[in-house]
């Protein structure tokens, strides 16, 4: 197997080998070159998958075969990389940079390489699937890649998962290949300064993109003079804001979150010598002594034109790499989601800094611990992790985890089995979203759905529902339940003379007269206006004695509605008024017992009697008979 050198410089590469390279045809190029194939079949931790101009695979690495489960000789020539990608985020990312490039995009391998064809540099999530059909997610960079005329010939993905990540971010600090790479790359710009930002290194790489030798900078000025400095300005206004903390426009907004300790990945336009501007994405690094006190500052700096060259692509392939174990790393500590890693047992051996809240303990206390100790139902989350283990994912698990002060947050639990190249089961990835606003989010809609936003009382719909429920019981046990439908008689008058503002505080005020004269367990709803149904339930299993019983509550609701309203109110610019007003209702009221009919023949009967004791005078309460409505004895 041929090793690719630590370091590596232009004097390396002879003219005679540059030339025939530019010579090769576009479908060899690709296939014949020398270091991206020995970088490519030399990493078995990323997956390497070339493409030809149209999407179909040439080249499929070690990694690949690893991460996915095939062998080359079963894509090669035959599919494209969106063929054993997820089709439904395929489509997604479609419509997304169809939304924000303004032009349609198709789903499929356009949508992979859209942009990377537009020659802008492309880091993008995805979850692959592999041949057993398990999936996994990835961070995927895309290169176009081109030949001498400028014309795209294939395309390169290069994919990386959690497996490799700090396993092969420790090897890379420990060998010294990020440094090497760094300083040896042309098509970086790594500008290294002191703790106060004054550049100390100022590599080929930034002399090339923004056109001053190093002897121009060094000693003498920050990046900050060489960024534009209204997008400065801003950053420190915005940074300002989101630390809650004053930050000065100038370098300090450049380094401000590295020098917190935290990762920092952002977009910034450099001016070059000639006052040429071009938009990097600069990633930031505190340099720190073994006492961890910062001395200086790492920039690395990549712009787009950097990746038009097929060949500047192969020397970039390592840095490229560990560029994305850098951004991967970030964003496990940026996730929205409480992320933890465990072995195979549930022990925690890893997490991130929305665990340390979710838990409210720190990295080195949950390290170790197990997992099902942080939520209320350890149990339940064992058996989560069983589910894990069985089915190598578990997906919106519902969990509730519980902090060290007893504070809980409800959490929707996602899970996936990790293993290593030699498909070993090492442990599981887990990911804890607070759904806690989303569940408050769906019994305040269901509410609002169910009751009258005025009253809040049940409305027209959860009335239906609560009557089927009371029909049903009442053939169950053969106990009477009954109906009331009650509607207010004098309310008009007080809506035309005083407004409906008014006219709403008397329904608020029926409502609670209405609610203060039954049962807890008996159900109060608005209807709609001014009409009120109640619902009895658990009565006599006599009639005679139902038709008493239910009779009492409608002349108590009764007698309370018919008592003098003060109406108390504020105008604008007006003193405190209060309306006194005196407002009857007439009750019709149906018992029901055995019904095999609808609850809307209940209504419709109850409704009846109602407008049988309005038309007998109104204040009244009249029960529903198969023959003319009677008042109750008494009333």
């Amino acid at each position: 197997m041929t090793t690719i050198p630590t370091e590596i410089s232009d004097s390396d590469v002879p003219a005679p080998a540059a030339e025939s390279i530019v010579e090769v045809k576009r479908q060899d190029a690709l296939l014949k070159t020398g270091a991206l194939q020995a970088a490519i079949f030399n990493s078995a931790n990323f997956s390497i998958i070339a493409t030809d101009a149209h999407g179909v695979i040439q080249i499929f690495n070690v990694g690949a075969e690893r991460m996915l489960g095939y062998a080359a000789a079963d894509v090669i020539n035959k599919i494209t990389p969106a063929d054993i990608s997820d089709p439904e985020e395929v489509i997604t990312r479609a419509q997304g940079l169809s939304v924000e490039l303004a032009t349609p995009i198709t789903p499929g391998f356009e949508a992979l390489v859209f942009k990377a064809s537009r020659g802008i540099e492309d880091i993008y999530e995805l979850t692959y699937i592999r041949k057993d059909g398990s999936r996994f997610p990835a961070v995927v960079s895309v290169t176009a890649l081109r030949d001498d005329h400028n014309d795209i010939i294939g395309y390169l993905l290069i994919g990386t998962d959690n497996t490799a990540r700090q396993e092969a971010e420790d090897a890379l600090l420990r060998a010294g290949a990020l440094q090497t790479a760094i300083f040896n790359s042309a098509n970086f710009s790594s500008i290294a300064t002191d703790a106060k930002g004054v550049i100390q290194i100022f590599n080929v790489g930034a002399e090339r993109m923004l056109g001053y030798a190093a002897a121009d900078l060094v000693n003498q000025i920050t990046p900050a003079d060489i960024s534009d400095p209204g997008e400065v300005i801003a950053r420190a206004e915005a940074l300002s804001l989101e630390l809650d903390t004053p930050i000065t426009p100038g370098f300090e907004a450049l380094v401000f979150k590295a020098s917190r300790g935290i990762e920092d990945i952002y977009e910034l336009t450099y001016i070059r010598k000639d006052g040429s501007r071009f938009p990097a994405v600069v990633s930031v690094t505190a340099l720190r002594d073994t006492s961890h006190d910062i001395i200086g500052y790492l920039l690395i700096g990549t712009d787009n034109t950097a990746r038009k060259e097929i060949e500047a692509e192969q020397r970039l392939l390592g840095q490229r790499l560990r560029d994305h174990q850098f951004y991967t790393r970030s964003l496990f500590e940026s996730n929205i989601d409480a992320l933890m890693i465990t072995d195979p047992s549930g022990i925690i051996t890893d997490v991130n800094n929305q665990m340390e809240a979710l838990s409210g303990c720190t990295r080195d206390e949950l390290i170790g611990a197990p997992f099902k100790n942080y939520f209320t139902e350890p149990q339940r989350a064992e058996a989560a992790m069983k589910v894990v283990l069985l089915k190598k994912k578990v997906t919106n698990f519902e969990l509730t985890a519980r902090d060290r002060d007893g504070k809980e947050t409800a959490v929707s639990y996602n899970a996936t089995t990790l293993y290593d190249r030699d498909r070993k089961l090492q442990g599981v990835f887990a990911a804890a979203r607070d759904i806690t606003q989303h569940k408050e989010a769906q019994a305040q809609i269901l509410s609002l759905a169910l009751h009258d936003s005025l009253t809040q009382l049940p409305n027209r719909r959860l009335t239906n529902e609560r009557l089927r429920q009371a029909m049903a019981s009442s053939t169950r046990n053969h106990r009477y339940a009954a109906l009331m439908f009650m509607d207010l008689d004098n309310f008009k008058s007080l809506n035309d003379t005083q407004g409906h503002h008014v006219g709403d505080l008397l329904l608020i005020e029926a409502s609670r007269r209405i609610s203060n004269c039954v049962r807890e367990e008996d159900l109060v709803a608005r209807f709609g206006g001014d009409e009120f149904v109640v619902i009895l339930t658990e009565l006599s299993a006599d009639k005679q004695q139902c038709m008493a019983e239910s009779g009492m509550v409608a002349e108590k609701i009764r007698a309370a509605l018919a008592k003098p309203y003060a109406l108390t109110f504020t105008q604008e610019g007006k003193a405190e008024t209060t309306v006194e007003h005196r407002c009857t209702a007439s009750i019709g009221v149906v018992l029901f017992v055995d019904h095999d009919g609808s609850p809307d023949d209940i209504l419709r009967w109850a409704d009846a009697a109602m407008y049988e004791a309005k038309g007998a005078g109104r204040n009244l309460i009249r029960f529903y008979d198969s023959g003319p409505g009677s008042t109750v004895p008494g009333l």
